[in-house]
């Protein structure tokens, strides 16, 4: 792993120096001044891992005045007080897991950092993203392959996800128009989940089927991944998903048609492949999951099943936190005496 250089200037005053020997005293005021001479500078002198350079000697003139003499009677001249110390600046390159050599010392330090696995940096911020998750809408293109048929059937609806202040999930996927074979028509079918029922509403045929799947007392997330009829995870911790799933990121849909759809999307992508002893791994060979760079929100998956078919949710507009239409998370039973046929069939263990 490469780092980057860092300089280090180290300031060692001048006292911190003196065990080098002692400098050279200024000449007395009453001694001649000596003859010419001839400027060379001193060798470095090396001790403790710093070199000091003595600055050269100064400049003598040629013609010396002479010296004057001080009377008896006059007190000694004051002393010459000594220079203020110089600061020295020696430069250390100091290099992470390389060998630094300063003077007779061998250093080699070492950072261990560990570095974000990018996939996990995802998970935790998909996790954390639902704190505060009261709520969303959005509007709902499910596209199915028959791998067998091979053909298309596509359905145009409206998601509704609801999180109650005591942690209870509550869901809509309601239908509204059926395409097959590019020819549309209005095909009204909604599922509904309200933490304990699920309920399928059939209103073209007036078939009203009313299951409870969770015992009472319990909770379950409908969407939750290896859980759910249909994997959209929104909070699932990353422990969880990664117990069941291998993940790795993706930049890009496989699914062609997913790709068209959110290609001008800004969103972060992960394939979920379920591992070979989990319960999953019988269901489907892999998951695409695509979510809202901004809102973390999902926006588009692709469920590529065990025998070849393919399932493509894909959510356009989405509305975070603005409350839902109550109404139509209701799971309330239709009156039998209009001509529905209503089946309701209770927790059994």
């Amino acid at each position: 792993m490469k780092f980057r250089m860092i300089k280090l200037a180290l300031l060692l005053p001048l006292t911190a120096l003196l065990r080098c020997g002692p400098a050279p005293e200024p000449a007395a005021a009453e001694e001649a001044a000596p003859p010419p001479v001839v400027v060379t500078e001193a060798p470095p002198v090396k001790h403790d891992a710093v070199v000091v350079v003595p600055e050269p000697l100064p400049m003598v003139p040629p013609e010396p005045e002479p010296a004057t003499e001080l009377p008896a009677s006059e007190p000694d001249a004051a002393p010459v007080p000594d220079p203020a110390p110089e600061l020295v600046t020696e430069t250390v390159v100091v290099a992470v897991e390389e060998t630094v050599e300063t003077g007779e010392t061998t250093q080699q330090p070492r950072l261990i950092i560990d570095e974000p696995n990018p996939t996990d940096m995802l998970l935790d911020k998909l996790e954390r993203s639902a704190a505060d998750l009261r709520d969303f809408v959005a509007d709902l293109s499910y596209v199915k392959w028959d791998s067998v048929l091979g053909r298309n059937e596509t359905r145009l609806g409206e998601l509704i996800y609801q999180v109650k202040p005591d942690g209870t999930r509550r869901f809509a996927i309601l239908l509204q128009r059926l395409i097959v074979s590019g020819r549309a028509r209005d095909r009204s079918k909604h599922y509904i989940f309200d933490g304990s029922w699920l309920v399928e509403i059939d209103h073209d045929n007036k078939m009203f089927l009313k299951r409870q799947i969770v015992p009472p007392g319990r909770r379950f997330d409908p969407l939750k991944l290896g859980e759910g009829p249909f994997p959209l995870p929104v909070g699932q911790p990353r422990d969880e998903v990664r117990a069941r799933f291998d993940v790795t990121l993706l930049k890009s849909p496989q699914d062609k048609m997913l790709a068209k759809q959110l290609a001008s999307r800004a969103v972060d992508g992960l394939l979920l492949v379920p591992k070979p002893d989990s319960a999953q791994a019988g269901d489907f060979e892999q998951v695409e999951l695509f979510y809202d760079r901004d809102t973390a929100l999902p926006v588009g998956i692709c469920l590529t099943e065990t025998n070849g078919d393919r399932k493509t949710v894909i959510l356009r507009d989405l509305r975070r936190n603005r409350g839902v239409d109550e109404s139509k998370l209701s799971i309330e039973e239709p009156d039998a005496r209009e001509g529905w046929n209503v089946d309701i069939t209770p927790w059994q263990e």
